[in-house]
């Protein structure tokens, strides 16, 4: 069987030797490392996760190109609307209930098709390579972390123009393969994977074409230097009650550096061919967007669970007005559901064989979800009250002494204990008002690209000039005053 439990993974990890740094100083063993216990946790887990009951029908799928079970959300090839609805209903609880499901297997799919439109323009084998790539995924189960943001230095000059552009670039090619060096950002769990895929983040000119370049490597290839930033559960691992988030699961974040590091040719996806580069960033805005839908539709789950448990605990549970929020909440997380299943709904088959959702419904939902995160903090500081910024700490709580006081100063509905309510209100602050917060909003306002892009994506995919004809019918503007919808040469309703 192709899938590795947790631990098995993890032995497996342990044979890998990235080089890492963290404040200033090189890990020599991030393996036996506290600061990587967390990311490695949940790297663990999303092994695991095909293993459980409740999952493994599900989370566990039968690869034609290995003929072995695969995990769905890792290394599965997207090739059915079926696969689509299934992935996003697995994205949505784990988002819920492990906070990242990691979803790899998009990043397959779009290199699929990528790599597939590349040869067929331009007569390269690169699709190939990419077969060969994800028949090594599957048969190892591997984890690959993404290389896909270039750090632009000056975004006002192409990245040709400027005189040290800092992003990844081919520097030599020859007839075993490519050099290439240049920096990688917002690599997360880097060091806790074997693979790196790194692909180009945007349109490209001819003149940028050493920049057009996509490939994979082992994270601990000579040249590939990782400088990562500590999860925000550091100081925080021997405090469960007081930060249960923090102290169960934390993601290693940080750059990859790329200095003069040798990819074979049967590792490399893309090099030189300009014209194909805006495909990356596009098909990622399409199906990484549309899981993110289900991700934060998640998160949405996950704050109307924690928001109704500090109501409860704090005896308001049934006032309207929180009602009222907690449903507009619900909402959230079933509009943003919703445009998921509906980018599936309207998807379509990609030549090369895999499946891809649509992207107006897709990036229309994500942008939908991005808008309202800010809504979601604010909702739990009103329910949670002024205590959950000024409430002691869990140690002294910890204190005989002190417990006496707090338990008569802090009771609130007599169902919950003191403790019970304040662990619920605990859990409130760590997500509304901790260093965590600062990562929540990140995972939903930047994670999978910023919002702006997918307003650009919205607008080059809307039919606009077709609303306005049907505006000119209305107003009687131009050849025809008839109905709307009647004029022959109108478009047809259905399917515009």
């Amino acid at each position: 069987m192709a899938i590795k439990t947790g631990e098995e993974y993890l032995d497996f990890l342990r044979e890998t030797k990235p080089n890492v740094y963290m404040l200033g100083e090189k890990v020599e063993n991030i393996w036996d490392d506290p600061r990587f216990e967390s990311t490695m946790k949940i790297v663990s887990q999303n092994h695991d996760f095909a293993f459980e009951a409740a999952n493994k029908d599900v989370a566990a799928v039968q690869s034609p190109l290995v003929n072995e079970p695969i995990r769905r959300l890792s290394t599965h090839l997207q090739t059915t609307m079926e696969d689509s609805l299934l992935k996003l209903d697995l994205t949505r609880d784990i988002a819920n209930r492990r906070f990242c499901a990691w979803c790899g297997s998009n990043i397959q799919t779009l290199l699929w098709a990528v790599t597939w439109e590349t040869d067929q323009k331009h007569g390269t084998k690169y699709h190939e390579n990419m077969k060969r790539f994800a028949e090594l995924m599957q048969k190892n189960d591997w984890d690959s972390s993404l290389g896909k943001m270039d750090a632009k230095g000056d975004r006002s000059v192409r990245p040709s123009k400027q005189q040290n552009y800092p992003g990844v670039r081919v520097v030599k090619r020859d007839a075993k393969g490519i050099t290439v060096s240049g920096c990688k950002v917002h690599t997360s769990y880097g060091p806790c994977t074997p693979i790196i895929s790194v692909l180009p983040c945007r349109a490209m000119t001819e003149e940028d074409k050493d920049f057009a370049v996509a490939f994979w490597a082992r994270t601990d290839t000579p040249g590939i230097t990782l400088i990562a930033k500590p999860s925000p559960n550091v100081e925080h691992i021997d405090m469960p009650m007081q930060c249960p988030m923090s102290s169960a699961f934390g993601i290693v974040e940080g750059a990859t550096f790329f200095e003069d590091v040798f990819i074979p040719w049967d590792q490399v996806l893309l090099c030189g061919e300009w014209d194909m580069a805006a495909l990356f960033p596009y098909y990622f805005g399409t199906i990484q967007r549309q899981s993110k839908c289900s991700c934060l539709a998640g998160h949405s789950d996950l704050v109307a669970g924690i928001a109704a448990l500090v109501a409860d605990v704090n005896g308001v549970l049934n006032k309207s007005h929180i009602q009222d929020k907690l449903t507009h909440c619900m909402q959230m997380a079933e509009i943003a559901q919703g445009c998921a299943f509906g980018a599936a709904a309207a998807g379509k088959m990609h030549p090369s064989g895999v499946f891809m959702p649509d992207p107006l419904k897709a990036n229309a939902g994500l942008n939908y979800i991005k808008e309202l995160t800010g809504e979601h903090i604010q909702m739990l500081h009103d329910i949670g009250g002024g205590i959950i910024v000024t409430m002691p700490t869990a140690r002294d709580y910890q204190n005989p002494k002190l417990k006496k006081l707090l338990d008569v100063t802090l009771a609130g509905n007599q169902k919950y204990t003191t403790e019970e309510r304040m662990r619920a209100l605990y859990l409130c602050r760590e997500l509304s008002s901790t260093e965590f917060t600062g990562y929540y909003m990140g995972w939903g306002v930047n994670a999978s690209g910023s919002p702006h892009t997918g307003h650009i994506l919205v607008r080059s995919h809307y039919d606009l000039e077709y609303r306005i004809g049907i505006a000119k019918e209305w107003a009687g503007i131009g050849e025809s005053s008839e109905w709307p919808g009647h004029n022959k040469g109108a478009k047809d309703w259905a399917g515009n």
